[in-house]
C-alpha cells in the first residue's frame, strides 16, 4: 500500500530546536505552521531563522534568491487549533517533562486531521508514556534531532509499544525527503543512542574535570581535536576495528574498573546549576558567554559544522543496510 504523502509541516515549540525544524521543513517547501506561547518568542525565532539563512547563502547551502520564498513559507500563530489545522505530521519541541509532553498530545490529537503523525523531538522520555490514553497511538513516534538540527544530518527515529510500521515509513520517508539520514532504534531505551553515547563521555568528562585530571578547555580540546576529530569519519566500532580488537581488549580490561561508573549526576553539575549557571541561556556555565562572545562562537561553531557537513554529504556510499 503506498504512503499517504505528507505535505503540510506544524512546529510546537519555536525554541532552540523548534525554529531550525522549521527553517529546514520551509528550506525544502514546505509549508510550515509554527506555534509557540508567545509573540515575542516566535518574532525571535524568525529572526533567528533569518540570520540562519544568510548564513546558508554565505556557504553556499541556500540561493540569496530563495530566501524570501522559504521565509514566506513559514507561518507563525499563538494558537494551537490554527498551528496543526491541515498538518500531516506535527513535530513538538516543548520542555523535557513528561507531564507537559501528554498534556500537549492530549490536546493535539483532537485538533490535529485524524491521520497526522504526532512526533515528539525528546532527547530521552519514551513515546509509549508521552503517547498513552491516546485513541490513535499507532501515529506517536519520536524524531529526536541533534542541535543544531539545521546542520546536523542525523535524526533517530523511536517507535513506542503501539506506534505502527506506517508510522515510522512515513516518517523515514519525510526526513530523506529534506536531506536528512533517519537512523532506527529498535528499543525503546532511555536516551536512545545519540544520547546514551554522548553521556557516557559527558560523565567521564565531569569526573575528569572534577578530580583534577584537567582543565575544562583542555578536556573539550581533547575531545574536539583527537577524538572527535576523528570521530567524525569514524565510529567508535569502526576505529576498534582498525586498532586491533585484541588491543582495545586489552585496553578495556585494564581501563573499565577505573572509569566513572557514578549513577548521580556529579557535584560540580548540581553545584553550578544551583547557581544559575546553565550554559549560554544564562550567560554562564563552564565558561562565561557575554553577548559579543557567544554571537562569535555560534558563527564560529555553525561554520565548522557546515564545512563537516559538506565532507559528510561527499563520503563515499556505505552499506545502509539494518539488521535487527
Amino acid at each position: 500500500m503506498p504512503l499517504r504523502p505528507i505535505k503540510k509541516i506544524a512546529i510546537i515549540g519555536a525554541g532552540i530546536m523548534g525554529h531550525g525544524f522549521a527553517l529546514v521543513f520551509s528550506q525544502k517547501g514546505f509549508p510550515v505552521s509554527l506555534h509557540d506561547v508567545s509573540e515575542e518568542i516566535l518574532e525571535k525565532a524568525m529572526k533567528s531563522i533569518d540570520r540562519t539563512i544568510g548564513t546558508f547563502i554565505r556557504y553556499g547551502l541556500i540561493a540569496k534568491k530563495d530566501k524570501e520564498r522559504i521565509l514566506k513559507r513559514i507561518t507563525k500563530t499563538t494558537d494551537l487549533r490554527t498551528a496543526v489545522d491541515g498538518a500531516d505530521f506535527v513535530l513538538e519541541a516543548i520542555p523535557e517533562v513528561l507531564e507537559m509532553k501528554q498534556e500537549l498530545f492530549r490536546r493535539l490529537e483532537p485538533l490535529a486531521p485524524p491521520h497526522a503523525i504526532l512526533a515528539s523531538n525528546t532527547s530521552g522520555l519514551g513515546i509509549t508514556q508521552i503517547a498513552k490514553g491516546l485513541a490513535r497511538p499507532e501515529r506517536a513516534i519520536i524524531a529526536h534531532w541533534i542541535n543544531p538540527p539545521h546542520i546536523i544530518p542525523i535524526v533517530e527515529i523511536v517507535r513506542g509499544d503501539k506506534t505502527s510500521d506506517e508510522t515510522a515509513a512515513r516518517v523515514d520517508r519525510l526526513l530523506r525527503k529534506v536531506g536528512k539520514i533517519p537512523i532506527h532504534v529498535w528499543k525503546e531505551v532511555p536516551g536512545f543512542l545519540f544520547n546514551r553515547l554522548q553521556l557516557a563521555l559527558y560523565r567521564e568528562a565531569l569526573y575528569c574535570l572534577e578530580t583534577g585530571v584537567a582543565t575544562a578547555e583542555d578536556i573539550d580540546l581533547v575531545v574536539k581535536g583527537a577524538y572527535g576529530f576523528r570521530s567524525a569519519h569514524l565510529g567508535p566500532l569502526e576505529t576498534s576495528d582498525f586498532g586491533g580488537l585484541d588491543t582495545f581488549l586489552r585496553i578495556s580490561q585494564n581501563l573499565y574498573p577505573k572509569l566513572c561508573d557514578s549513577h548521580e549526576a556529579p557535584a560540580i553539575l548540581q553545584s553550578l546549576v544551583a547557581q544559575g549557571k546553565l550554559g549560554v541561556k544564562t550567560g554562564a556555565g563552564f565558561y562565561s558567554y557575554p553577548p559579543q562572545v557567544l554571537r562569535k562562537k555560534i558563527q564560529e561553531r555553525d561554520r565548522r559544522l557546515i564545512q563537516q557537513l559538506k565532507l559528510f554529504q561527499n563520503r563515499s556510499p556505505v552499506d545502509r543496510s539494518r539488521k535487527r
